[in-house]
C-alpha cells in the first residue's frame, strides 16, 4: 500500500521541525555564552563560560558530559579555572581545552576515563579565545588573527603552521571534513590542509551571520549555526551546510527554538548536538538536529539515489526517483515558509513539474514511501 506524503519542511513550525530539531534534555549547568564545547567517539562535553550584564561578570569551570543514548548529564571534574571564550580540540579521544579570558596559552586534556583534568604543553605563539578550534588527523589546531598553531599529542608539542591568507578575528567558527579544517571568518570561508601545509579560499558563506556562530560536521558537510548579524542586537536562526564537492552552501532547516549567539555544538553518530548562547538572556536548552533527513541535496549520502533537475530552474523540473519508488506517489513543492504550493502525483520514474508560475526563490520538494522519507531544495531564477 503506497503511503501518503508526509509534511517534511515547515521552516516556522515547530512541530514539523521536530522531525529534524528534536529538543533534548537541557544542559545541566547555568544558562551562559561563550562556553566551549565538544564531542569524543560516543560523548558530548559542554562547560566553561560566563554570564555578563548588570556590571557582573561571572566565569565559570564546570565540566559536563552529555551521552545521547540515555539524553542525561553528568557533572564531571572542573576544569582547573574560571574561564570564558576558551578554545578546544579532541586527540585521542580526549578534549583539550584552553586560553581563552584566564589563561595565556595554557592548555588542559579531560581524560573521560579517569575523570581528570591534566595539564599539556602551553601554545607558546599566542593566546587563542573566542575562536572555535578543530582537529585533522588527531592533532589540534588554534589559530588568532593571522597565525594558526597545531598541536601534536605524541610529543606535547606546539608548531607554527601556514599563515592564514586573512585575519582571523574573534567569534569565527569551525569544523572539520576529512583532512581538512575550515574556518568562517565573517562571510569568507578557508580551507587547511595539514598534508601540504596550505590555505584554500572557499565559497563566500551566504547567510546572514558575521560572527558569533558554531560550527560541526556530519556526512562530509560542515554545518554553521546562528550567531549574531552585523552587531551583537540582531541574531539568526539560519542554519547553513557547506559541501566541499561542490564547492557550495546550502540553506537548511531554520532553528526553532530561541535565537542566540555564542552557542556550542558538536556531532556525535550522525547528529549534531546545540545548545547554550544568549541574546540577552543566557540560555541552557539543547537540542538534537538530524541532518539524514533535513541536509538539502544529500543525494550523494542517501541510499536511494534521486535528482531534481534544471536546479536551478525556470520553467520546470524533472524529478527522477527508482523505478520502485517513482509510480503513484505524490509530491509536493512548498515555499521556505511552509506553504503547500503545489501537489503532483509522480507517474513513473521521471515526473515533469511545472514551476513557470513559481516566483524567484527557494522551495522544497518532499515525497515520502512506506517510512522512507526525501526532501531536496531547488530554485527558481
Amino acid at each position: 500500500m503506497r503511503s501518503i506524503l508526509t509534511l517534511l519542511i515547515c521552516v516556522f513550525s515547530i512541530s514539523v521541525q521536530a522531525q529534524f530539531w528534536i529538543q533534548k534534555s537541557s544542559f545541566a549547568g547555568a544558562g551562559r555564552h561563550r562556553a566551549v564545547g565538544c564531542a569524543t567517539k560516543n560523548k558530548g562535553y559542554l562547560g566553561l563560560g560566563h554570564v555578563n550584564g548588570s556590571g557582573v561578570d561571572i566565569s565559570y569551570k564546570d565540566w559536563w558530559e552529555y551521552d545521547p543514548s540515555s539524553d542525561s548529564w553528568s557533572q564531571k571534574a572542573s576544569y582547573p579555572v574560571n574561564n570564558h571564550g576558551a578554545t578546544s580540540f579532541v586527540v585521542n579521544d580526549q578534549p583539550c581545552v584552553g586560553g581563552g579570558s584566564a589563561l595565556n596559552g595554557e592548555f588542559y586534556k579531560f581524560d573521560p576515563e579517569l575523570n581528570t583534568w591534566t595539564s599539556i604543553a602551553s601554545c607558546p605563539f599566542f593566546n587563542p579565545g573566542d575562536t572555535q578550534g578543530f582537529s585533522v588527523n588527531n592533532k589540534g589546531y588554534v589559530y588568532v588573527g593571522q597565525q594558526m598553531a597545531e598541536y601534536d599529542a605524541t610529543t606535547n608539542t606546539w608548531s607554527l603552521k601556514a599563515a592564514p591568507p586573512v585575519t582571523f578575528g574573534s567569534w569565527s567558527c569551525s569544523f572539520t571534513i576529512e583532512g581538512s579544517g575550515y574556518v568562517k571568518a565573517g562571510t569568507k570561508l578557508f580551507e587547511y590542509k595539514p598534508i601540504h601545509n596550505t590555505w584554500t579560499q572557499r565559497a563566500d558563506f551566504p547567510g546572514a551571520s558575521t560572527g558569533g556562530s558554531y560550527g560541526f560536521s556530519i556526512l562530509q558537510r560542515g554545518f554553521v549555526t546562528c550567531g549574531y548579524v552585523g552587531g551583537l542586537s540582531t541574531v539568526t536562526d539560519q542554519v547553513w551546510s557547506f559541501y566541499p564537492g561542490t564547492n557550495s552552501w546550502h540553506l537548511e532547516i531554520a532553528f526553532p527554538g530561541i535565537t542566540r549567539r555564542f552557542p556550542v555544538a558538536f556531532a556525535i553518530h550522525n547528529r549534531g548536538y546545540f545548545g547554550t548562547g544568549t541574546n540577552g538572556i543566557n540560555l541552557n536548552d539543547f537540542w538534537q538536529f538530524n541532518p539524514t533527513l533535513n541536509t538539502s541535496e544529500l543525494s550523494e549520502n542517501e541510499e536511494i539515489k534521486w535528482k531534481i533537475f534544471p536546479n536551478p530552474s525556470t520553467e520546470f523540473i524533472d524529478v527522477e526517483l527508482p523505478s520502485e519508488f517513482a509510480f503513484g506517489e505524490i509530491a509536493e513543492v512548498r515555499n521556505l515558509s511552509g506553504q503547500l504550493i503545489q501537489r503532483v502525483e509522480l507517474q513513473g520514474v521521471i515526473t515533469r513539474i511545472n514551476v513557470s508560475s513559481l516566483i524567484s526563490g527557494t522551495y522544497f520538494l518532499s515525497v515520502s514511501n512506506q517510512g522512507t522519507q526525501l526532501s531536496k531544495m531547488f530554485k527558481i531564477l
